[in-house]
């Protein structure tokens, strides 16, 4: 991590469990206990009800570093490669740069960086962040992707990869068994 341009915030009560309203103690998938020194990822999966003008979340995990580069290690090498391909055409450098001048939780969360669709507008997207311990990491993260992205990206995974993908959401913790197979359906961004 550059400590320069890095920065450790509180972490904001939009990436708290909702069912708890509090942080993340535990890796959704291990279990293990997140710490005070552990990596790890949150991600939301988020829907707008304009009629309602309710955010309603249809899902959310905190996935450990360890777990992170399992899951990254069962993909395909055709997936990794399509996965590359896509994220050097459409997103890295770009996204990046958005994202490093933006030092605020709002700033950040505010876009999709990659389709420039305002979150406002938005009627599904994920919000990810990264942290440890207590804290969240500000730098590239946190940020919102528009769903029609992660779509985008699901359509790059090979038939090897998303099986592995649906056996890995068997090993989730604790969510009953519906939200599971909602997993396996709407893949999250980053597992």
């Amino acid at each position: 991590m550059d400590e320069n341009s890095t920065q450790l915030q509180n972490i904001p009560v939009q990436f708290h469990q909702d069912a708890e309203q509090k942080e993340f103690s535990n890796c959704t998938f291990c279990g293990n206990d997140l710490g005070t020194t552990t990596p790890y990822v949150i991600e939301k999966s988020i829907k707008y009800n304009r009629e309602k003008k309710v955010r309603m979340t249809v899902f959310e995990y905190a996935i450990c570093q360890a777990c992170s580069i399992k899951k990254m290690q069962a993909m395909s090498t055709e997936s990794v490669k399509n996965i590359q391909a896509y994220m050097q055409e459409n997103v890295l450098s770009e996204m990046q740069a958005k994202l490093t001048e933006k030092t605020t939780f709002e700033d950040k969360t505010s876009s999709c960086p990659v389709t420039g669709a305002s979150m406002e507008d938005m009627d599904e997207y994920s919000m990810v962040g990264q942290f440890i311990g207590n804290k969240m990491i500000v730098r590239e993260f946190p940020f919102v992707i528009n769903a029609s992205v992660g779509e985008e990206m699901q359509d790059l995974l090979s038939v090897e990869t998303k099986k592995e993908f649906d056996d890995f959401m068997d090993t989730i913790t604790g969510i009953p068994p519906e939200l599971k197979s909602l997993f396996k359906t709407n893949r999250p961004v980053l597992v």
